[in-house]
């Protein structure tokens, strides 16, 4: 066959190979197009009636993303696991393979190694998120179990550690360090993710707690799960904290980990305190009238606390950004940081101040019931129905305890019991308001039907 029938052959195949790619992109392009136009109205939709988060959740879920980087991860994981560990040595009299495992420090030396190469793309960080987020569902689940809690958070606690490792090793930088440096901030991140964790443990135990408190639970058996949850998220991290101390140089990220974990003891010892409290109540016979203080003297003692910790990792972190290592992610986490756990935080405990501050004020100015009112009455105060030892007296003439109707006046300013305004408000008065007192209401003192 002659030379240019041949050339004449290829060229001819190329202009059809090139024309069937065009072809079928043209064909893609069309179908993509087609589809959109019903796809995108479906997800604006989807979007506005459940929110992007919804949606976006659902998504994730419905492609399987984490089931495919945790397939990623642990079969790389375990390719890595069998080249490194199972070596093999050729014996020089008989020149046969001879497999055999490694001693204690080889083998810890095998697992750095693998924890080194399993995070040292973006890619496998995702992976080892998955993996960190599968085993932190099940830990939920089996604390779910042993509190005996039926609504719980163990359902957030693996998305939760998931996303907290990610960004603390996209923050960190944790893919463009060389290998010895990449295994110190491995080890740091997953001291502060397990700091985290046991915060997040705590939010789940100190309900438990409460709840069997408050409902004056008997059976005491009930009460020891949480109980040993609680000391265990508290003996814990301080022996931890000690071994830190005890074997590592000062740093911002040791000072960061202490404070954050003095945080958690602070909270856990307020959880006792509280919990003690409503046991005791619970074994008194009278009306503790004094309880709802002393819980808020627990309460608001453990977030000042809480709040001043916060300033001071915002300052450390502000210290490590500007003299350590600075970066877009380190920023934006530090105004996130900022915003929820010190303003919003501040703002909603100066709000619960001054709500009570308030109830105060408008309770002390109410007469008080002397024990001859109280004998005549021989009545049961209309909020917690518990015996009447000591009562305030509102301008309609009804009888609650001082601590009950404050805890009333959080909410509204109207009587329990006939709904009408105990207090004047800087808003105009209607018609139907009477002149009087400026800050109580002149209604008529008489006996109700």
């Amino acid at each position: 066959m002659p030379r240019w029938v041949i050339e004449m052959s290829l060229q001819a195949s190329l202009v059809l190979s090139h024309g069937e790619l065009v072809t079928c992109a043209v064909i893609n392009a069309v179908y993509v197009l087609y589809l959109s136009r019903f796809l995108v109205p479906v997800v604006f939709q989807l979007i506005r009636t459940y929110g992007i988060q919804a949606f976006v959740e659902s998504t994730w879920i419905r492609l399987h993303i984490p089931d495919v980087l945790r397939v990623f991860w642990l079969t790389r994981l375990a390719a890595q696991a069998v080249a490194l560990v199972y070596f093999v040595t050729i014996e020089e009299n008989d020149s046969r393979f001879v497999w055999f495992l490694p001693d204690s420090a080889e083998f810890w030396e095998i697992l750095k190694d693998l924890l080194v190469t399993g995070c040292d793309s973006t890619l496998t960080i995702s992976g080892m998120s998955a993996v960190i987020a599968i085993v932190m569902h099940n830990v939920g689940l089996l604390l779910q179990r042993f509190l005996d809690a039926e609504d719980t958070e163990e359902k957030r606690i693996g998305t939760v550690s998931a996303v907290l490792f990610f960004i603390l090793a996209v923050q960190t930088g944790l893919t463009g360090l060389d290998q010895k440096k990449r295994l110190v901030r491995l080890g740091r991140n997953m001291g502060l993710l397990t700091t985290a964790i046991f915060h997040f443990i705590h939010n789940m135990v100190h309900p438990r707690l409460m709840t069997l408190s408050a409902q004056h639970t008997i059976d005491m058996r009930r009460h020891y799960p949480p109980l040993t949850v609680s000391a265990f998220i508290f003996f814990v991290p301080f022996y931890l904290i000690y071994l830190l101390w005890s074997n590592s140089n000062f740093s911002t990220w040791l000072l960061a980990v202490t404070v954050f974990t003095v945080e958690l003891l602070v909270k856990v010892l307020a959880t006792w305190f509280q919990y003690a409290l409503l046991m005791i109540d619970a074994r008194r016979e009278q009306y503790w009238e004094k309880l709802d203080d002393y819980l808020y003297y627990i309460k608001s003692t453990a977030n000042s606390i809480e709040f001043v910790f916060g300033i001071f990792l915002f300052l450390n972190g502000s210290y490590v950004f500007f003299f350590e290592s600075g970066g877009t992610i380190r920023a934006v986490m530090m105004c996130m940081h900022a915003y929820f756990n010190i303003w919003v935080q501040g703002k909603e405990g100066w709000k619960t101040f001054m709500m009570r501050r308030t109830a105060v004020k408008k309770i002390n100015a109410l007469p008080e019931a002397t024990a001859a009112d109280l004998t005549r009455l021989n009545d049961v105060c209309a909020i917690c129905y518990q015996e009447l030892s000591s009562a305030r007296i509102t301008p309609c003439k009804h009888y609650f305890h001082a601590m009950c109707l404050r805890k009333w006046l959080y909410v509204q300013d109207h009587c329990p019991m006939c709904h009408r305004k105990l207090y004047q408000t800087d808003e105009p008065q209607s018609s139907s308001e009477e002149d009087g007192n400026p800050d109580v209401l002149d209604f008529e003192m008489g006996d109700d039907d």
